[in-house]
């Protein structure tokens, strides 16, 4: 776009003499002026010149002219998105603005506890954040506790012996259960209302001490004893023989009952296994007792293929 400058001074003309060559005007210098006046005027941008809308929001053409209110159109255009950054005001409340593709609009991410706008940035803010985690001149800390350490750049996971209360031990980076560490007790320690946990096929569940009694099966028939009855109430009630073998938990009890008015159950110990009862106290293999009927007996081990058996009990 071309200016137009003047070429000849015609008001100097006036002041030349009568006769002087020079206060002549010569119509090469109209053209001279005109052309120049032509060229400008040519070469400046005009009405048509300004864009229109679909030329401003198609943000491509190097050509036209934009107006205010074409200006306006693309920030419409683009969901505001413009406008609204314009609109911020105090970087303390404002939110951080972002683009969701799916709906074709701004967003706005509002800051919540433990983060600040600065004039330029976006900073943690001093704030507690939870246990042992912590905000302090904007920096999110770890508080180093029991197998964490933290470093200039990372939190580590670090050795760490099973302790009386803590039975859990780290040991290059990996974790064992040590129950061995924790602080032990006997039966009589034990109140009502203390838990005892247990693992239900994988599942961590509690029983109080009180009802942690053993459990009873019943409608049993003949059959041997195996490790799944240990613990338990075994109940019959019909005529049956028990045979007691080896290799089975020592110590742990068994009960049996004969819930029956006139019928027995036989308790016979297997090749090489010694029964003690009140009716061979010596001990001695290939033995049995009678569980009479309606009577309870307790059966117990009390080494790998010794057997005892006392109750309501007959030879």
């Amino acid at each position: 776009m071309a200016d137009y400058t003047k070429t000849t001074n015609f008001t100097a003309k006036d002041g030349l003499s009568t006769g002087d060559p020079l206060k002549l005007i010569k119509g090469s210098y109209f053209d001279t002026e005109f052309d120049a006046i032509a060229t400008a005027i040519t070469s400046k941008y005009d009405t048509n010149d300004i864009a229109s809308q679909a030329q401003a929001e198609a943000l491509s053409s190097n050509t036209v002219l934009m107006t205010p209110g074409r200006v306006n159109d693309v920030l419409a255009d683009n969901a505001s998105m413009l406008q609204d950054i314009q609109a911020l005001t105090d970087p303390g409340v404002d939110t951080v603005l972002g683009w969701d593709n799916s709906a074709t609009s701004v967003i706005g991410f509002t800051l919540g506890a433990g983060l600040e706008f600065s004039t330029t940035t976006i900073n943690l803010a001093d704030a507690v954040a939870g246990a042992g985690l912590v905000i302090a001149s904007s920096i999110l800390a770890v508080g180093a506790g029991n197998g964490l350490t933290v470093n200039a750049d990372d939190v580590a996971i670090t050795d760490a012996a099973a302790t009386t209360s803590n039975p859990i031990d780290i040991s290059s980076g990996a974790f064992t259960l040590d129950l061995t560490a924790l602080t032990t007790m006997t039966g009589n320690d034990l109140a009502a209302g203390d838990l005892i946990y247990v693992d239900d096929g994988g599942v961590s569940k509690a029983v109080k001490v009180e009802e942690a009694g053993m459990r009873t099966q019943t409608a049993q028939a003949t059959q041997t004893l195996a490790a799944a009855d240990m613990n338990t109430i075994m109940e019959f009630t019909a005529t049956a023989t028990l045979t007691l073998p080896s290799g089975l938990p020592v110590g742990v009890p068994v009960v049996l009952n004969m819930k029956h008015a006139t019928q027995v159950l036989t308790v016979l110990s297997d090749t090489g296994i010694t029964l003690v009862s009140v009716n061979h106290p010596a001990g001695a293999t290939a033995e049995q007792d009678t569980v009479n009927a309606g009577g309870t007996a307790l059966i117990y081990q009390t080494a790998a293929s010794v057997w005892c058996i006392s109750g309501d009990i007959s030879d």
